[in-house]
């Protein structure tokens, strides 16, 4: 029988950026144990355990990033209990030669006979900048002599025609994220420091409104991890469009909830100041998806009113400002349950653009899918039913908004280069 695989809190840091960083707990977890010396012996395999290096690949983060993981067998980790720790070690080196680490340990106090039915899985992601590495795992138990050691290239290429060519410019060579974040953490990734550099510069004053729409689709509030599942997606792109740089202008950014009616977040002039992720997380937890109570869900008939009255809003502010206003509706397709089509009615005044990027990932789910147990064909995703329609586009219509249906990393990358290149004409 095929055991499942969960995932273990190993690195308490959240970051290794730099590697010139003095940091005493990576410093004391590579002073134990003779890593150079068992670099100097070459490749060891004197343990039960799969490592990997995944392919590079661009990110909803829009960076380059790869996965290191370490598969161990938790019977092997039962056997050993109680005394000592599992020790994983990460050294990757550029070109340059310069060295980042990080590492990750487990007591084996905690290895209960219940993980023993597991394979444990212990990763990083860690974002790299393209060019060439030396990847060093090495693992072992504390106070044992045997131990595993791989060493792997890995080469980043540069992103064909990218769209962005001077965005990463300012970024760390190798920066490692946390091993397992927890909650919201996990897709915002909060202690990574790298800043992605997104300039827009306009002849006029422009005033930039982000509004993201994170609204749960009714079968992610029957069943709470599919909304985590697609916040795996709109939380990186969030925290992406949130780095713009509109030198002649401000940004603010609003997150809504149509089935509340309510604005979940919001926050001005994040130009200067950078977005209170703290605050952020801290509201979404207040609006957990499974605590939309029944009179919300008797009012879903407004979803469009609410959107539609948030827009106006926006859009008439530009009558009372000399900026132009400018608004990005990030979004998937969703039903905005209006008996009546809403059309959001332009301003009297056209000091204003709206861009749509409509997040068309759910759309890829295949028409049908298979039983794993049965073989027999099944339902459609319920999200992808509930994305067909795309009642946001729809009441866009008269504001002439350029839309930008995004599938993918890249096409998230396309949409934001396009919009930095009409706001910098504007």
């Amino acid at each position: 029988m095929k055991r499942k695989t969960i995932l273990m809190v190993l690195c308490g840091l959240a970051c290794v950026p730099f590697a010139h960083a003095q940091n005493p707990a990576v410093d004391a977890a590579f002073a134990a144990a003779p890593f150079q010396q068992w670099i100097a012996q070459g490749p060891k395999a004197e343990l039960p355990w799969h490592s990997r290096i995944s392919a590079p690949a661009l990110t909803l983060h829009q960076r380059m990033a790869v996965r290191v993981e370490v598969e161990l067998d938790g019977n092997e980790l039962v056997a050993r209990c109680c005394e000592g720790k599992a020790v994983a070690l990460v050294a990757i080196t550029d070109q340059q030669g310069h060295t980042y680490r990080n590492f990750g340990e487990k007591d084996l106090k905690d290895a209960t006979a219940g993980l023993g039915q597991y394979m444990i899985s212990l990763s990083w992601e860690v974002f790299l900048l393209p060019g060439d590495y030396k990847a060093t795992i090495a693992f072992y138990y504390s106070g044992r002599s045997a131990h595993n050691l791989i060493s792997e290239r890995v080469h980043v290429a540069p992103l064909k025609h990218d769209p962005l060519p001077g965005s990463w410019r300012d970024l760390p060579t190798v920066e490692f994220c946390d091993s397992q974040p927890e909650g919201l953490d996990a897709f915002l990734l909060p202690n990574i420091e790298g800043r992605l550099r997104l300039p827009a510069i306009s002849s006029r004053p422009i005033h930039v409104e982000i509004l993201e729409n994170l609204t749960p689709y009714q079968s992610e509030r029957r069943r709470p991890k599919l909304y985590t599942d697609r916040l795996a997606v709109f939380l990186p792109i969030l925290k992406t469009f949130s780095q713009l740089e509109v030198q002649n202008g401000t940004v603010d950014l609003s997150v809504l909830d149509f089935a509340r009616r309510s604005v979940i977040f919001d926050q001005q002039n994040i130009k200067d100041r950078g977005v209170a992720w703290t605050k952020f997380r801290d509201a979404m937890s207040a609006n957990s998806v499974v605590l939309v109570d029944a009179h919300d869900l008797e009012r879903e008939h407004d979803y469009g009113q609410f959107f539609g009255s948030e827009m106006t809003r926006l859009l008439n502010a530009a009558e009372s400002i000399p900026a132009k206003r400018v608004v990005i509706v990030i979004s998937g397709p969703m039903e905005l349950g209006s008996r009546k089509s809403i059309e959001i009615a332009a301003p009297t005044e056209s000091n204003f653009a709206v861009f749509y990027v409509r997040c068309d990932f759910l759309l890829q789910a295949p028409l049908v899918v298979r039983s794993p147990i049965l073989g027999g064909p099944i339902g459609p995703p319920p999200q992808r039913l509930e994305a067909l329609e795309d009642g946001v586009g729809k009441a866009l219509r008269k504001l002439r908004p350029r839309i930008f249906g995004a599938q993918s990393a890249e096409g998230v990358r396309q949409a934001l280069a396009t919009i930095l290149s009409e706001l910098s004409g504007m």
